[in-house]
């Protein structure tokens, strides 16, 4: 008997059930740093956190305006949301994007208005799918709602 294609049940599959190796910080390699010079937050893209079940080789963490990633903590680059826009130097990208940088990189993210970020030279610009990293189809505001929602975090107002 050969099966029609809505006769295909889709397995659940949980991705904490996946294995993956233990994450651990390795000293003395080279880490990225990214300062946070906009008025909001931004998410960026750092170590595996242990907590974290996705199958994504980063994981998404928020930085407050106005502050730097931690040293000798790897910022592998930040997102860029759906309603947001990367001026770069010949064009100008729509999110959602990854922005990625190379070890060894301390870059910075300005805002140029309200929706137009510029960055330091980046080493690649990623749509969903072209690199393992979770970029979301969000806009900012959706990244604001999550902030303000119980137990989530900071409020971004404060």
């Amino acid at each position: 008997m050969k099966y029609q294609p809505e006769d295909m049940l889709l397995f659940d599959l949980d991705y904490g059930d996946l294995i993956r190796p233990p994450y651990r910080i390795v000293r003395g390699r080279g880490w990225g740093q990214c300062t946070n010079q906009t008025e909001e937050y931004m998410v960026v893209y750092g170590p595996k956190h242990e907590t974290e079940r996705s199958i994504f080789d980063t994981s998404p963490y928020l930085l407050p305006p106005g502050v730097t990633t931690p040293d000798e903590w790897d910022c592998e680059g930040f997102f860029l949301p759906s309603d947001r826009m990367l001026q770069c130097r010949i064009r100008s990208r729509h999110g959602p994007l990854a922005i990625k940088f190379w070890n060894f990189r301390h870059f910075w993210v300005k805002a140029l208005g309200s929706s137009t970020y510029r960055c330091s030279w980046n080493n690649g610009i990623f749509q969903p799918s072209q690199i393992n990293w979770a970029i979301p189809n969000f806009s900012h505001q959706a990244i604001v709602d999550r902030l303000r929602s119980p137990g989530r975090g900071p409020d971004p107002s404060e």
